[in-house]
């Protein structure tokens, strides 16, 4: 006679069943293809920012951040003398990559903090965050709220609405080129960090969505409330040999367990 935390028909416990049935679903396996590849993203980021600090020319060092990205076309044309060696390539090229990696990270960390802090609207890519539970939003804003104490700075400019209460710089607001690259590449690898817990979030809510897939309690047609796994319940309905319904009792509940017919 099977335990009553075990299977009638195959003796297998809850937990063996389990481990056995519970195999990932396609959105899960798509959700950790996604957070393999943030996390590839992230390595490739940091790996391109330690060249573009390195790269960046001193005689554009002083010029303003935001004016340098949001106009890198026009240095195309320009070459910067660097003494006895004469000149040196022309930066636009580690100008666009910077301008685009802001593109890329910046633009939709910028779009997503407001709602983030908030802990409530639709995140981009990600749909609405009332679909999380309240400990997880309340972990995504306190990255936003950590993230901008550090830097004294907002993740996005208020648009010049007024002094902000904490005391805070708005986003880019009076950055020189050099300076605004660091406070970029901190913001693009919190980009990905946001994403990570993000898919890591979807993730766990995948799975915590899935039908429970172990023993439960249930009512066999002619039989009492007996404790049944989800495979041979599959196999009995497959077979039609009985009629089966969910029954409330919680399996320490069931009385008694009936013998098997041979």
């Amino acid at each position: 006679m099977p335990e009553q935390s075990s299977c009638w028909v195959c003796h297998r416990s809850d937990a063996e069943v389990s481990a056995f049935a519970n195999v990932e679903t396609p959105r899960e396996k798509e959700i950790l293809e996604q957070m393999s590849q943030v996390n590839q993203f992230r390595a490739d980021f940091v790996q391109s920012a330690e060249a573009w600090k390195k790269g960046v020319p001193k005689e554009l060092r002083e010029f303003d951040f935001k004016f340098v990205t949001s106009n890198a076309d026009q240095f195309k044309s320009i070459r910067i003398a660097n003494g006895l060696l004469g000149e040196i390539a022309a930066p636009n090229k580690l100008l666009g990559e910077i301008a685009e990696a802001k593109r890329l990270t910046v633009d939709w960390l910028e779009k997503a903090a407001p709602i983030l802090r908030k802990g409530d609207g639709e995140v981009p890519g990600f749909g609405s965050l009332s679909h999380f539970e309240k400990a997880d939003r309340d972990l995504l804003r306190g990255m936003v709220d950590q993230f901008e104490a550090k830097w004294r700075r907002r993740i996005v400019s208020d648009g010049g609405r007024g002094a902000d209460p904490s005391g805070y710089k708005q986003g880019y607001d009076g950055l020189k080129l050099f300076d605004g690259l660091d406070f970029m590449i901190a913001e693009g690898t919190q980009y990905y960090d946001v994403q990570s817990q993000l898919l890591d979030m979807a993730r766990r809510k995948e799975i915590t969505s899935k039908p429970k897939r172990g023993v439960s309690v249930l009512h066999v047609e002619g039989y009492p409330p007996v404790p049944l796994c989800c495979i041979c319940v599959e196999v009995m309905k497959e077979l039609g040999s009985h009629q089966i319904e969910v029954e409330p009792a919680v399996p320490h509940a069931v009385s008694a367990v009936p013998s098997r017919q041979k």
